[in-house]
């Protein structure tokens, strides 16, 4: 038996009910449930197949964000090329990985009943957990934000960009950024709902019985205000920029011709390229929350309508594709690497503790005993030695040896010792091998030497 066999198999048909509901004295026909019933059974059928699906998706997700976010993360940090852009892509990897956990690791949790019920008892821990809920579906979206500014003025301003395209800038503006989205979720410690409201997990967010709950309508505006600011105006903005850059890149193709921009082509088309595809890539998985958005502001007004149980059912969906968003960058970000392969082999390494001097970016040395134990030729005006590092503190000792030796051996210069120069380069020199258990003398002339 198949897979969806099962799934189909184990979602309850519920049409007999809704018919004997209907029938009944409770409800009548002319109630608008039994007036579309055939639209809700659809509707429940959907969410029942959907949510059979929907978890072991989000579970696969959260891995392999937690595992490539993290990995890209230690990458950003451990490459030379520390730019603006690689800070913004190094903080929106870490913000992703605590963004898939506390948006969907802890409700999955919480869909158990013993560790909800312990949850929503701690109110004050409830609470701070709403306040980074949404805090971290606001913030990495207007990282993107950020990150397609910053690229859009490095092409339409050249000469800011030396005051632009800097660490300390982008890690300013990071932090201001941060300050202001955490005063925009403070208020979610007095109001339970907040912009995940429509939750795909169908669990309680604190406890209901508050009395600072009692005047939560007062918080309508900036919960509003707050949904635009993590849908519709990121979604806008994004596709505004790109759309600028895209043009301000036609525009500065025609006019590079000489070979200095030429050789800076290829990194300004990468860097910029990284850019776009975040900035275009955001919107395609976005864009189906902004739908849900919108129509959970038509149907508010009226929750019975078949339009708000639509919504509950497509959230589900829409939340994948947010999921992918959030997992799947680092196929956008090893562009930036030089060698993704070596970055991986070198990390192993370096988890294993094995001596390597291998950086990041570089190919792994499949031998440190190689590296150790490789030969260097030292030159002095007497002797040519080759040696290897084990063996130069002997060598040392001999080379002062001979220095002692011909020192005191030394006459002043003269006629007969210019006369004899030729002579005396015709000798033989002792080219000495060391390695760690025998030498070999191999006799050679000067000329031999240098030609």
């Amino acid at each position: 038996m198949s897979i969806f066999e099962n799934i189909l198999e184990s979602c309850p048909v519920i049409e007999p009910q809704l018919n004997a509901l209907c029938n009944s004295d409770s409800l009548g026909l002319n109630d608008e449930p039994c007036k579309n019933i055939k639209f809700y059974v659809f509707l429940s059928n959907a969410d029942c197949y959907i949510r059979k699906i929907f978890y072991p998706l989000t579970v696969l997700f959260i891995i392999i964000g937690t595992v490539l976010n993290l990995y890209s993360l230690y990458c950003f940090l451990k490459i030379k090329k520390r730019n603006s852009q690689n800070v913004y892509l190094s903080v929106l990897s870490l913000v992703d990985t605590v963004n898939l956990h506390i948006n969907f690791t802890l409700p999955i949790l919480r869909t158990i009943d013993i560790i909800d019920e312990e949850f929503r008892r701690l109110n004050l821990l409830c609470r701070l957990t709403g306040v980074l809920t949404e805090f971290f579906l606001i913030f990495p979206t207007w990282i993107v934000i950020l990150l397609t500014f910053e690229r859009l003025i490095f092409i339409i301003r050249p000469s800011k960009r030396p005051l632009t395209y800097t660490q300390l800038r982008a890690k300013i503006s990071i932090l201001f950024l941060a300050l202001f989205v955490l005063l925009l979720s403070l208020y979610r410690l007095k109001d339970l709902e907040g912009i995940d409201q429509l939750s795909v997990f169908s669990i309680l967010p604190c406890d209901l019985d508050d009395e600072l709950d009692r005047k939560r309508e007062s918080y309508d505006k900036l919960r509003y205000m707050n949904l635009i600011i993590w849908t519709i105006l990121p979604e806008c903005l994004t596709f505004l920029m790109s759309l600028i850059i895209i043009y301000q890149i036609k525009l500065v193709a025609r006019k590079m011709q000489s070979d200095h921009s030429r050789a800076c082509q290829p990194k300004y088309n990468q860097a910029t390229r990284i850019a776009l595809l975040i900035s275009i890539l955001f919107p395609i998985f976005h864009a189906p929350t902004v739908i849900m958005i919108t129509l959970d502001f038509i149907y508010r007004s009226n929750p019975r309508t078949p339009g708000i149980i639509m919504i509950l059912v497509t959230n589900k969906l829409t939340m994948i594709f947010y999921e992918i968003s959030l997992s799947c960058k680092y196929f956008i970000y090893k562009q930036t690497f030089r060698n993704s392969n070596g970055i991986l082999c070198t990390s192993f390494f370096q988890f294993t503790r094995r001596q390597n001097s291998a950086r990041l970016g570089q190919p792994v040395l499949e031998n440190t005993n190689q590296c150790s134990n490789h030969q260097k030729i030292r030159f002095s005006s007497y002797k040519q030695t080759i040696a290897s590092r084990a063996s130069q503190s002997d060598s040392y000792s001999n080379n002062a040896k001979e220095y002692h030796s011909i020192s005191n051996n030394h006459h002043p210069r003269t006629n007969s010792t210019n006369l004899s120069r030729t002579n005396r380069e015709k000798k033989t020199l002792n080219a000495v091998v060391i390695e760690t258990t025998a030498e070999v003398h191999i006799p050679l002339s000067r000329s031999d030497v240098f030609g």
